[in-house]
């Protein structure tokens, strides 16, 4: 019976140690799959933002800038208040940098619904909400 005991107390540790190692293992196995799979997502990255830093440098040295005219030099023709202006023109200055284009005039969109079509906010929130699972 202690024989027993002893065969089934040195299978038990066995498997112990065994699935423990190979834990270990598949831990290393992920941690350097996952450093290269970043390296290479990171080298993809830094690619794409130089090619596309060369292009809008073409860009810019073939276009000249646009003559620029601020917000307060357009009058309002009272449908859009000023405000709304003023932060459209700031937000075309922090996208493209200063100086580099300018707002010569904003006007509302022309609204083209009919009673049969939704406005792309609510067809997307109709498409989110009946999309099957």
């Amino acid at each position: 019976m202690l024989g027993n005991m002893k065969l089934g107390l040195i299978i038990l540790l066995t498997g112990i140690v065994v699935v423990f190692s190979v834990l270990v293992l598949l831990i290393i196995i992920i941690k350097v799959y996952s450093t290269v799979v970043s390296n290479a997502q990171n080298s993809i990255e830094a690619k794409r933002v130089e090619k596309q830093a060369v292009k809008e440098a073409a860009v810019q040295e073939e276009a000249p800038a646009p003559v620029v005219e601020t917000a307060a030099e357009k009058e309002d023709d009272g449908t859009i208040p000023g405000e709304i202006i003023a932060a459209i023109a700031a937000a075309v200055e922090v996208i493209f940098g200063e100086g580099a284009v300018t707002v010569t005039s904003v006007r509302k969109a022309k609204v083209q619904r009919t009673s049969k079509r939704r406005s792309a906010w609510k067809a997307a929130g109709m498409a989110e909400n009946t999309r099957a699972f």
